[in-house]
């Protein structure tokens, strides 16, 4: 005899796993990406605009270009990678992606996670551009190993603490004031790190680990800390 079953009771659908999650958010963003280039453009050509612009206001003072272009690259990510942090969650707060997600049977940490993976790799791809356009313009061994790798540590802590920053004000009036006077002091940190230990095998690409070991160690640290920070503390910051 079968069952009478409560026409009361719903049926909810299992939680998703973690990596599940990660790995849809992460498609999600780049098939968007793909289809409209609404980030990576922002990003591309403010970026182009800027290594352009500086070129041409040292015309003839190459030298000195040449002694500060280290530091010039990471000013110009750290700027760019604000731009693409405001176009990608303003996109969210547009279609109401991020208000669904957060009704999904997801943990808030996998969205963080997946957030953190897509804008890192948006900005990784512009700074593979940055870095032809650097070895070209200043004559400097920036396509090298060791300054491609600090890229990518300096870009992970830069964009764990910008996903946190850019969702804590995602539904203010002044978000795109709030975001650099937030974001930039809680990365100067790494980023002074990170840019001396760029500088340093961009002048000499011979340098060895030793002279550098502490600022990389610092950026590693810093990276740990601020994705742990991001992991425990989205989920509060998206609801609050």
């Amino acid at each position: 005899m079968t069952p009478i079953q409560n026409p009361k009771s719903k049926i909810q659908n299992p939680p998703t796993s973690f990596w599940t999650a990660v790995r849809a958010i992460v498609w999600k963003d780049l098939t968007v990406e793909r289809h409209t280039g609404q980030t990576i453009s922002v990003m591309l050509f403010f970026s182009i605009a800027a290594v352009v612009t500086f070129n041409l206001a040292i015309v003839g003072k190459l030298d000195a270009g040449r002694n500060v272009s280290a530091g010039l690259l990471w000013v110009i990510i750290l700027l760019a990678g604000t731009l693409g942090l405001n176009r990608s969650f303003a996109a969210e707060r547009e279609n109401q992606s991020m208000d669904a997600l957060l009704m999904a049977p997801i943990e808030r940490s996998a969205i963080y996670v997946g957030k953190v993976i897509s804008i890192t790799l948006f900005t990784l791809l512009l700074e593979l551009v940055l870095v032809v356009l650097f070895a070209v313009f200043f004559n400097r061994p920036f396509l090298q190993w060791p300054v491609l790798g600090l890229l990518v540590l300096g870009t992970l802590g830069y964009t764990a603490v910008g996903v946190l920053i850019t969702a804590m004000t995602l539904h203010t009036r002044s978000r795109e004031v709030l975001l650099p006077i937030l974001l930039l002091p809680l990365t100067l940190p790494a980023v002074l790190s990170v840019a001396s230990a760029t500088a340093a095998y961009v002048f000499d690409p011979t340098t060895p680990w030793s002279a550098v070991s502490f600022q990389v160690s610092l950026v590693i640290l810093y990276d740990v800390l601020m994705l742990a920070a991001g992991y425990f503390t989205f989920g509060y910051v998206v609801e609050g």
